[in-house]
């Protein structure tokens, strides 16, 4: 999406990596506990540490950044368009593991179930390049 519609956003910048994954949705039912946003994010760095991204690009409505703030994984901002509710973002999230400990703290969860979902899911990649 960033690429295809929002490159305004980005100043007509294409962003493409092997290193960097789009990820532009974030769904929760309403009423969710803030440990399901925070397991939500925890996905997202297991997956990006294990398959050795360095960030994750997205396009969010600003009013997320409290959120994100709230979970300690706020992306750096790349562009926005709009005023009020009405404004749309372009990040970078950076993964580490230095986040992936935080987020295990927020969602309530241990470092081994979390590494247990991506091995469950893509097997023994964190020790192997796999191509984008």
């Amino acid at each position: 999406m960033v690429n295809d519609h929002f490159t305004h956003l980005t100043d007509g910048v294409t962003i493409q990596s092997q290193s960097i994954w789009e990820c532009t949705r974030f769904c929760l039912a309403r009423g969710a506990s803030a440990r399901v946003s925070a397991a939500l994010m925890l996905g997202g760095v297991e997956l990006g540490l294990g398959f050795h991204l360095s960030d994750a690009i997205g396009v969010f409505d600003a009013r997320m950044m409290r959120i994100y703030r709230r979970l300690g994984w706020s992306p750096t901002v790349l562009g926005r368009q709009g005023q009020g509710r009405e404004t749309v973002c372009v990040g970078l999230w950076q993964f580490s593991s230095e986040i992936r400990e935080n987020l295990i703290l927020r969602a309530g969860l241990s470092a081994e179930i979390s590494r247990l979902w991506f091995a469950r899911a893509f097997g023994d990649a964190r020790d192997r390049m796999v191509a984008a």
